[in-house]
């Protein structure tokens, strides 16, 4: 005997429909502003489009090999991966840093968390221009350094070539380090405190408290603020570009700033875009590592 197909009651029917219906905006939205753009992309990145014709000539793998031998893209590539390196170690640093401190709850720890949590609400700009306040040759630390009699070391710090990228490191750590300490804080109040007190009566004080018990038990926080810490530094565009427009001589120009500056100053959308799929795919194979490895490490209680 054949076996009979099931029929979906009319309830059933309707709530499969109304389903889609809902569904259906949001995945169209998601499909036109994620994968047609990075399609796309791809297309251009095989074309001569200069962005402003409305035509263009296939190319194939020329834009690739050119960026081999672009001197310019590889000094782009050294500064974002400077970035990217000293912003995760830094930012890392201050989040957990700032976490722990919050959570050892010192007087007052309610306001330096406001404090802490305030220039990740600011715009990147404005916080840019309240650091040109300092960071100018007549800014507040070189006023500081007259003061004390350290005159001779005053300079406008943006303009030396050796010092630029770890001041917009830090100014971006910063900004972003009440960001990473809810994250971190989330991941240290779920640590069960019956097994801290067990620790510290094994002996586990300190040091060894936090890297045997404490670090194991918030690798979830981990897992999750270093993906986040890693595509946003690689991603590094708008404090740079308020703070030295990429400058000086390139010192501080991120892939970012060089596919805009590419695109929209050089007319060359074709190479940007050939430069943009590199980068995607560089972001995807580091955070998928990241991901990998630090999942790894994750335990359950």
């Amino acid at each position: 005997m054949k076996a009979r197909k099931k029929k979906w009651s009319p309830i059933r029917r309707n709530w499969v429909l109304c389903s889609i219906v809902f569904i259906a905006p949001a995945l169209l939205m998601f499909l036109a502003f994620t994968y047609y753009p990075l399609i796309y992309s791809i297309y251009l990145s095989l074309t001569d489009w200069s962005g402003a014709t409305k035509t263009w000539n296939f190319i194939g793998l020329d834009n690739y090999k050119l960026m081999l031998s672009d001197k310019i893209l590889g000094q782009t590539i050294g500064n974002t991966i400077y970035f990217a390196v000293v912003l995760l170690l830094m930012g890392f640093a201050l989040q957990l840093g700032s976490a722990l401190i919050i959570f050892s709850k010192p007087r007052g720890h309610g306001v330096i968390k406001v404090l802490l949590y305030l220039p990740a609400v600011m715009s990147s700009i404005v916080l840019s221009f309240t650091w040109i306040q300092f960071l100018q040759y007549t800014g507040y630390i070189n006023q500081g350094l007259e003061a004390v009699g350290l005159g001779e070391y005053a300079k406008t710090w943006l303009k030396s070539e050796k010092d630029v990228k770890f001041w917009l490191c830090l100014i971006q750590s910063l900004q972003y380090a009440g960001y990473g300490m809810v994250f971190f804080l989330t991941g240290l109040n779920s640590v069960p405190q019956d097994l801290l007190e067990a620790a510290e009566i094994d002996g586990a004080y300190g040091w060894r408290r936090f890297v045997r018990v404490i670090l194991p038990l918030i690798m979830p926080s981990i897992t999750v603020t270093l993906f986040i810490s890693i595509t946003g530094a690689l991603n590094t565009y708008a404090i740079p570009f308020a703070l030295t427009g990429g400058g000086p001589n390139g010192a501080s120009t991120t892939l970012t700033m060089q596919i805009k500056q590419r695109a929209f100053s050089y007319r060359q959308f074709g190479y940007a875009s050939a430069i943009s799929v590199v980068f995607f795919l560089a972001i995807a194979g580091v955070t998928s590592l990241q991901l990998y490895l630090t999942k790894r490490r994750e335990v359950e209680y």
